[in-house]
């Protein structure tokens, strides 16, 4: 019995915590600016990355970057108060659907990473990048 009060005082606490940090903004989502900053992330995790096309999620919350080598496909999506990276190459998504007219939900052949959604300005823009990353969809992957 003793030990079970200990568990749940220790969820309700860290529940707490969470909520407290989460009320009062400390940690705030992440945002990219602009096509730069994205750009500027995806050099830095990976030296030597140059971008070519690339757009910007409506909310900042993501975005999708072109190698200029042609090799990948940047992929950054907030998490928290920073971003995921994935580097993306044929055979690497298990699923790109629509979601409205210009949103996108990216799921990848990878078990850590939570399906992306991605909304752009225009629908024109989504189905593009649906198109782009349609491609390099491939047989799912464990």
């Amino acid at each position: 019995m003793g030990i079970a009060l200990l568990l749940l005082g220790s969820i309700l606490g860290v529940s707490a915590m969470v909520f407290v940090n989460a009320s009062l903004g400390i940690s705030p989502k992440a945002r990219l600016a602009d096509i730069d900053e994205a750009a500027a992330r995806l050099d830095a995790d990976r030296v030597g990355f140059e971008a070519a096309d690339a757009v910007l999620a409506k909310d900042g919350q993501g975005a999708l970057v072109v190698s200029r080598a042609g090799d990948c496909l940047g992929l950054l999506v907030a998490r928290g108060s920073d971003f995921v990276i994935r580097y993306l190459t044929p055979g690497m998504i298990r699923e790109v659907s629509a979601e409205g007219e210009t949103g996108l939900r990216v799921r990848l052949n990878d078990f850590v990473f939570a399906p992306a959604h991605l909304e752009f300005e225009t629908a024109e823009t989504a189905s593009a990048w649906k198109d782009r990353l349609s491609a390099l969809a491939g047989p799912e992957r464990t």
